[in-house]
């Protein structure tokens, strides 16, 4: 009987502990002072919210439009221009009210809107692999990848957020492919590509609005930064005039942002603020459709994909009618549209 009581008290430590440090990682703004812990965890989850719909934007599907196998050795280059847009979800800070007694869960309002990615994509034949009868396998392209972000001064209406880029507007990414066949005459070009795209360095401000006896308050992300690496798998076919392509993959995410967050002296004196590091990292499975347009000297092209999977830390708040983190996690659609020249 004293060994039950005994294992049931470990037991229950032991949960207590879990239960404890479960808390903790799921509360980034718990050592903040109590009355600006509401805002700094709702500036937290926007950043959980947004992350994924952000990078899948920057990753988007094919590394290099509408190229399944290797280009074919040296003197063989790909140029890309290209634009990406997901079918996204964008929070309104209007319509919430602000807690001063700790963490209170509130539902944003969300738009549907699309959220945009631009880049200059290019692909340098390295080597043209091995013979193998009327094909090669193993051939070897570079890729450099350059992606652009705008500043954004949102002045439409209240609860807007702009942002605006921490120096350069461009960031340049890289990646290599590995050719597993050459595209014949009755065979698509296959090949293993793996990419690593970043966003530039972004920092981002909003305001909620007092309502009643909740305070004013305001948040910021500093230094926030997008990092991803993918891999895929790639067919292609090149039908005379059209061209066709498919792929999968997986895309690993890694955000990390410092949020800054103050509630003013109208309800709290003095004012408080709060500075907490909140990083968001999560991997999903993506696969893609694309087609293509044949006209001489450049192509036109188009991709549609969606990405699914994944889990995103923990959100207190919600941004739409449902589960929080089922919103955050959900499958997306996106679709490519570019221009590629090559040789």
């Amino acid at each position: 009987m004293k060994t039950r009581t005994t294992m049931r008290v470990m037991l229950a430590g032991v949960a207590l502990v879990v239960g404890s440090s479960a808390a903790r990682a799921q509360s980034p703004c718990a050592s903040a002072a109590v009355q600006v812990q509401d805002v700094c965890r709702k500036a937290a989850d926007l950043v959980g919210f947004m992350t994924p719909q952000l990078s899948t934007a920057l990753v988007g599907g094919n590394p290099t439009l509408g190229q399944g196998g290797a280009l074919g050795g040296l003197g063989h280059f790909s140029l890309d221009l290209r634009a990406s847009a997901v079918n996204g979800s964008v929070p309104k800070l209007t319509g919430v009210t602000l807690s001063i007694s700790g963490e209170q869960p509130s539902t944003f309002t969300s738009e549907q809107k699309i959220v945009p990615a631009a880049s200059l994509d290019a692909a340098v034949g390295v080597w043209k692999g091995l013979s193998l009868g009327v094909t090669h396998v193993g051939g070897i392209d570079g890729i450099l990848t350059a992606t652009y972000l705008p500043n954004v001064n949102d002045s439409n209406g209240a609860g807007d957020v702009s942002f605006k880029v921490n120096g350069s507007n461009w960031k340049v990414g890289y990646g290599v492919r590995v050719g597993l066949l050459e595209e014949g005459v009755a065979w698509p070009g296959v090949s293993f590509v793996w990419a690593k795209r970043d966003l530039p360095s972004v920092s981002a401000n909003g305001t909620i609005a007092s309502q009643g006896l909740a305070p004013q308050g305001t948040l910021a992300l500093n230094d926030y930064t997008v990092k991803t690496t993918a891999w895929r798998l790639t067919a292609a076919k090149n039908l005379l005039v059209f061209g066709l392509s498919a792929g999968y993959g997986k895309d690993k995410y890694d955000a990390t942002s410092t949020v800054v967050t103050h509630v003013d002296a109208t309800v709290v004196t003095p004012p408080q603020n709060a500075t907490v590091s909140v990083p968001v990292s999560m991997t999903r499975s993506n696969f893609f459709v694309g087609a293509a347009i044949n006209l001489i000297i450049f192509k036109i092209e188009g991709e549609y994909g969606a990405v699914s999977g994944g889990t995103v830390p923990s959100l207190r708040n919600s941004f739409g009618a449902g589960d929080a983190n089922a919103l955050a996690n959900k499958s997306r659609s996106y679709f490519t549209v570019g221009l590629r020249f090559g040789m």
